[in-house]
């Protein structure tokens, strides 16, 4: 749990130090990858200078240098778009610890001006030096009201300590995923699929993944189950959803949709088309939203149909990209059990030909409101 004094000295601008040296290291590697494909990549791939199955490898072999350079330059430009990220809260959603820090700070100060002790954990007490014997009225009027004030500035700095302390574990994640195991750079590229690359842990993994098939259907979780088995033995086929049972399934996603709903019935009369947004299950609303969450977590959806009045007739489309994350994304890894992956191992399977990425889509029955 990250306290007060942890927040407030945290040096913010050493993160903003580190994202810029990320930055410039990503500016660097783009040049040299620039220049070590007009020198090295397309020389060989023109077959002007050297042919034959030697010259095929090692145009091969450099091709797949490009490629890895590439991907570590992306993944050098996310760290540095993550640290910003963590920082100001420019990017992904993760929070903004400087914004956290300076209400820390003023929650602080409004603390000690009326003259109450600030605790690490955020508590907030205060004590004056009395003559014993009970309280008046009116002392026990002012009592109470400084307690009230004292418990008010208290439970807003908790409350940040909290929102700090999220953004301390994506932080603590994030950087596992960024230095994570020696291949992940490689994972960047999703379509490189070279079946001679893998290796025995992708086959260890790939083992794994068939225990966590089996316990998904034994928890009874089935979509979740077949979207795993498709990614491990598919060939990247799309995959149709039942949006109507996703619906049906998931309250979080059915407010979503209300949400979005509630914007349309603003629309002018006519045929609409909303704009994709994202949506979850929400863990704790039962069994049937743990099956999505382990089949897709998030999705997008979109609502299309017409609007006439009050009245709106109305389908829900929605579409995911089933893949693993790559250390640019830095999701965090697979851990339920005894098993635990980083995700990027996952997403190699794809690059070894082990597995393959697809995309999942759904079209809802046609439904009334109004």
């Amino acid at each position: 749990m990250v306290d007060m004094t942890a927040l407030m000295s945290l040096d913010l601008g050493k993160f903003r130090e580190a994202a810029s040296d990320w930055k410039w290291i990503a500016s660097r590697l783009r040049q040299a990858d620039e220049g070590y494909e007009d020198a090295v990549t397309k020389p060989l791939k023109s077959g002007q200078h050297w042919s034959g199955d030697d010259a095929t490898e090692a145009s091969r072999t450099c091709a797949g240098i490009h490629l890895d350079i590439e991907a570590v330059a992306k993944e050098a430009e996310a760290v540095q778009k993550f640290l910003d990220d963590v920082v100001d809260g420019t990017g992904d959603g993760y929070g903004s610890l400087s914004s956290h820090q300076r209400r820390a700070t003023e929650l602080h100060q409004e603390a000690i001006g009326h003259g109450f002790t600030v605790r690490p954990d955020g508590t907030v007490t205060w004590a004056v030096m009395r003559a014993p014997g009970p309280l008046s009225p009116e002392e026990q009027r002012a009592d109470q009201e400084r307690t009230a004030q004292a418990k008010q500035i208290e439970d807003k700095l908790k409350d940040v300590l909290r929102a700090a302390t999220e953004i301390d574990g994506s932080l603590e994640r994030g950087l596992k995923v960024i230095f994570g195991t020696e291949d992940t750079f490689r994972t960047e590229n999703r379509d490189r699929v070279d079946r001679d690359d893998a290796g025995m842990g992708d086959g260890w993994n790939e083992a794994q993944l068939g225990l966590v098939r089996g316990y998904l259907n034994a928890k009874g979780w089935d979509d979740a189950a077949a979207l795993l088995k498709h990614y491990v033995e598919g060939n990247g086929e799309p995959v149709e959803v039942d949006a109507n049972r996703m619906l049906d399934d998931m309250p979080a996603f059915r407010r979503d949709v209300d949400t979005t709903l509630t914007g349309v019935k603003k629309l002018p009369d006519g045929t609409f088309q909303s704009s994709w947004q994202s949506s979850s299950p929400n863990i704790s609303e039962g069994d049937k939203s743990l099956n999505w969450y382990y089949a897709l977590n998030h999705f997008e959806y979109r609502t299309v149909g017409h609007k006439q009045g009050d009245h709106i007739s109305y389908q829900v489309e929605v579409r995911k990209r089933y893949d693993w994350g790559v250390p640019s994304e830095h999701r965090r890894d697979l851990d339920k059990g005894p098993l635990n992956f980083e995700q990027a191992d996952l997403a190699r399977l794809n690059m070894v030909g082990m597995a393959k990425d697809f995309d999942v889509k759904g079209r809802s029955a046609t439904r009334q409101v109004g």
